[in-house]
């Protein structure tokens, strides 16, 4: 079978993590027999599911996000993607931009000034709530058609002490938007959703507060390949 994993950052190695550390390794060694695609970047957001490649003009005719879907025509999908798209931030939009085109003297200067005055927005993310709930629906959508048997989703990590103290209001928005994709896997049958890393059931499970160490990539992986192989 072919299973398509998309993931951020918490899917790479990193943070103290070798590639033999990671739960995508421990899954290819488990399930030998099977096709793993992966289409893993850091800092992505769940808006590449519905924008990263194809679009109706193309010769392929497949609809945006076709990268995440179409081009492979997976059997499965295992996704692990939502911190970067619900965590508060600083600096909005308009500013990231602007910053962008400034000398870096300028920008880091600006950034200090900010971070002294200013607290992080819990309506300030990447990705605000309604229009993560609609890239979800969407690829949901476009998986029902394309007849995929499993989408398998890593809810948003729970962050623990440490992350809070930086981020107040991460917890707060790590709730609103898992409870996004519970309301959605209670109306589609080939969603399911499972919570492998969650600071408030298990010590010692992140490198940095959200970044899962090898103990929390052995947590995701235990449960992705218990729900697999239900599928499989």
């Amino acid at each position: 079978m072919k299973i398509l994993a998309i993931g951020d950052s918490l899917a790479l190695p990193g943070h103290g993590n070798l590639y033999e550390d990671t739960w995508i390794y421990k899954l290819k060694q488990a399930f030998p027999n099977n096709d793993f695609i992966t289409f893993f970047r850091r800092q992505l957001t769940t808006d590449v599911l519905v924008t990263m490649g194809g679009g109706i003009d193309g010769p392929d005719r497949y609809p945006k996000g076709a990268d995440c879907l179409e081009f492979y025509m997976p059997d499965v999908v295992i996704i692990q993607l939502g911190i970067v798209d619900s965590a508060p931030r600083l600096l909005y939009n308009w500013e990231r931009f602007s910053l962008q085109k400034l000398p870096s003297f300028a920008s880091a200067r600006y950034i200090k000034i900010i971070k002294k005055y200013r607290e992080r927005n819990i309506n300030n993310t990447f990705v605000p709530p309604e229009k993560f709930e609609l890239n979800i629906k969407t690829y949901l959508d476009r998986c029902l058609i394309r007849n995929v048997k499993r989408v398998l989703y890593v809810g948003i990590c729970y962050p623990d002490k440490d992350m809070i103290i930086k981020n107040p209001f991460i917890g707060e928005s790590v709730n609103l938007y898992n409870k996004i994709l519970e309301n959605t896997a209670k109306d589609n049958k080939v969603f399911k959703l499972i919570f492998p890393l969650d600071a408030r059931k298990s010590n010692g499970i992140y490198a940095d507060g959200y970044h899962p160490n090898q103990t929390g990539h052995e947590l995701i992986f235990s449960a992705v390949s218990a729900s697999l192989l239900e599928t499989l």
